[in-house]
């Protein structure tokens, strides 16, 4: 079975894949990557920067040579521009990896996700099923409204000591999110009916239909080739 965090495609019904800390009786519902037109925004960036390192170092060249009749060595700019295509190669590689790896998973116990801060340190926040009290989908901001994105998020309360308590001043609020998707209403209806199974049909849970972005007619005629799932 393929590593979970290089698999450049998830396909429905998600059982191919096998994520750390997957329990045996734990089904994969969704597996989710922010939106391709975010890794595509963070490449431009890098792009830009590196252009701009070496497009600064040739102009304060000519502007020393022109004004003050510095002559800057050849190797410089040489220097700089390989330098700056390096960057470009880094950073490149770099915002693709922090995309390609950081995922967002649903499963018949919990959501989580995991998000890596390099290449290679990550770390992991998950929240079970039966510690949802409610679920968003909203968008907000500048980049989402750019892109035509949204955020899907659901609510946890939790006591700050980890014991039940009717104060309101203890009560910490914990949320989970999934950022910059397409489909968060979508998905949000989708989990509440998650929840609604999980806690009257926990007997049939490890057969409630995977999560699919289809037209409902769409949706109907695949779920015809999986006659197993139920939702």
């Amino acid at each position: 079975m393929s590593d979970i965090f290089s698999v450049k495609e998830f396909n429905f019904p998600y059982t191919d894949y096998r994520f750390p800390g997957q329990a045996n009786d734990e089904t994969i519902l969704y597996i989710q990557r922010e939106n391709p037109a975010i890794l595509w925004s963070h490449r431009i960036l890098v792009i830009l920067v590196s252009s701009l390192i070496f497009g600064l170092v040739a102009w304060i060249s000519g502007f020393l040579n022109t004004k003050f009749g510095v002559k800057v060595p050849a190797i410089i700019p040489t220097i700089t521009f390989f330098s700056a295509v390096g960057i470009g190669v880094f950073g490149w590689w770099w915002a693709s990896a922090l995309w390609r790896k950081s995922i967002g998973l649903i499963t018949t116990k919990r959501l989580t996700k995991f998000i890596f801060t390099t290449p290679f340190n990550r770390h992991n926040f998950s929240l079970p099923l039966d510690m949802v009290v409610d679920t968003g989908a909203y968008r907000k901001g500048f980049k989402q409204a750019i892109f035509q994105l949204e955020t899907f998020t659901a609510r946890s309360s939790a006591s700050s000591s980890g014991m039940s308590t009717d104060n309101p001043a203890r009560i910490n609020k914990k949320y989970f999110y999934l950022e910059n998707i397409k489909f968060a209403e979508d998905l949000q209806h989708y989990i509440n009916k998650l929840l609604y199974a999980y806690r009257h049909h926990l007997d049939q849970i490890q057969t409630f239909r995977p999560f699919i972005h289809q037209k409902y007619g769409n949706r109907e005629d695949l779920m015809t080739k999986y006659p197993n799932y139920w939702s």
